[in-house]
């Protein structure tokens, strides 16, 4: 609440001098009578109570002369978004348990959905990779739809295998034809490409040409390692956990040539927290920027005071005039 014209309220500060000079001229002249004896007080004083019905009527319309008004503040933001696809290899290799105590595949679902919730503006879809690449969502502001997705994808549901080249290319159709200020394109693996009908310097190649982005990160330890078999019963129960070896194979060299020819960034991660920090720093790297435009609308509110005041003023007068008969 504000006063536009503020400068009326200083007219509040005559009413105490009017109300002392009204004083000086309406009281009625004492009486002294003999012995100490006081005269009866009056049972009412009409007068007084039409001028305190003028002075409230008065404050009111001086109130109103001030125009107080309310403020409604509006803040516009506006944001040019960034299209990120998420790419995560799905091969049964992601079970391995050498980042941590889980698979590197629970790690990196959970690092994922993280870096979804710290993002509010941009547009983020999920495509998933083994033998072959499937979109679980296109790029959308729907973060729920896309943690559902992410959560929900299962390792060997798709054909086995390490399609790289895939991969990239269908999050690559996800994003060629958007209009973003920037379209980013996040594909985490663990192993080197083997199947797939697209190669993956290619996928670069189509990247670069349209502008996109490509962060890589190669995950999980190389060489001879113990692959996790978990197997459910014929009633669904799980069964203990078998291990095998497995020699798990990664191409550095390939994720880094990629990453640098699109203006990415290649990433080597073998822990979990490593993962965190990577998936952090891409987060300050692809950072949104939001113009902020505060807009203040104010309403009068003077026409309460107003209505208020004059009431209260033909009420004084009626009384005066009528019931009362008095003239004040």
């Amino acid at each position: 609440m504000r006063f536009e014209s503020w400068g009326f309220l200083f007219l509040l500060l005559l009413l105490p001098i009017f109300h002392r000079l009204w004083l000086s001229r309406n009281l009625p002249a004492k009486i002294r009578l003999p012995f100490g004896l006081r005269a009866a007080p009056s049972s009412g004083n009409p007068v007084r109570t039409l001028l305190w019905l003028r002075y409230l009527g008065l404050v009111l319309l001086i109130i109103a002369l001030a125009r107080p008004q309310s403020s409604f503040t509006q803040v516009e933001r506006s944001a040019n978004g960034i299209d990120i696809m998420l790419v995560m290899d799905v091969s049964l290799s992601m079970n391995i348990e050498d980042l941590s105590d889980r698979s590197r595949f629970d790690i990196a679902k959970e690092v994922m959905e993280n870096f979804i919730k710290g993002r509010t503006t941009d547009r983020i879809g999920f495509v998933s990779f083994s033998g072959e690449a499937v979109t679980h969502a296109p790029p959308t502001l729907d973060y729920g739809l896309v943690m559902r997705s992410i959560r929900d994808v299962e390792m060997g549901v798709l054909k086995d295998g390490t399609a790289i080249g895939d991969g990239l290319a269908v999050a690559i159709n996800r994003l060629r034809n958007s209009t973003a200020k920037s379209r980013v394109i996040v594909l985490l693996t663990d192993g080197d490409n083997n199947v797939g009908q697209v190669d993956p310097q290619t996928s670069g190649e189509l990247a670069q040409g349209f502008g996109i982005k490509v962060y890589t990160i190669a995950i999980g330890r190389e060489g001879r390692v113990r692959l996790p078999i978990r197997r459910k019963d014929a009633f669904g129960r799980m069964m203990p956990t078998q291990y095998t070896w497995f020699d798990n194979a990664l191409n550095p060299k390939l994720l880094e040539e990629i990453a640098g020819a699109t203006g990415g960034k290649f990433y080597r991660v073998t822990d979990e927290k490593a993962l965190e920090g990577v998936f952090s720093e891409i987060d300050r790297l692809e950072r949104t920027e939001v113009k902020t435009s505060q807009k203040t609308r104010y309403n009068d509110r003077f026409q309460t005071p107003l209505q208020f005041g004059v009431l209260l003023l033909l009420i004084a007068q009626l009384l005066a005039q009528g019931w009362w008969r008095l003239t004040a």
